[in-house]
């Protein structure tokens, strides 16, 4: 992979740009995580499914759990891929190749993939949240 190393002051605005992006996709990441454990504790203490009940299997329900599950991965990919652009545009030599490298140099596909899971997981938990509050 080529080298493209900035120069200094250019990998500093780089690097603290990136780092608001890296912290940013940590806290789609967190809160993602915390939606899923939200979705089980809704339903148990809510809705009032008891806790030796099975959630209910409705396809809106699991569509948002996997949105929620995809928007955890696709966040923790970012954060490598950025960390890998980073590590591009400073001009550290390596003596391995980074795979995928188009995704190294272009770490934004992850970050919207993240963004787009997420908010996809929010609607259709809260779709399924409002089924079954109408049926309690």
């Amino acid at each position: 992979m080529e080298s493209r190393r900035l120069d200094d002051s250019g990998f500093d605005r780089e690097y603290k740009v990136m780092g608001v992006f890296i912290d940013n996709a940590k806290t789609y990441v967190q809160l993602s995580i915390g939606a899923l454990f939200l979705s089980v504790t809704f339903f148990h203490e809510i809705v009032g499914i008891p806790h030796d009940e099975k959630l209910p299997k409705d396809a809106i329900l699991t569509v948002s759990w996997w949105s929620f599950l995809c928007a955890i991965i696709a966040g923790a990919l970012y954060q490598y891929f950025a960390a890998k652009f980073l590590e591009w545009k400073s001009g550290v030599e390596r003596s391995h190749r980074s795979w995928p490298e188009w995704l190294v140099r272009h770490p934004w596909p992850c970050y919207f993939a993240m963004l787009l899971s997420f908010y996809v997981g929010g609607i259709f938990f809260t779709l399924s949240a409002m089924i079954h509050l109408r049926r309690s």
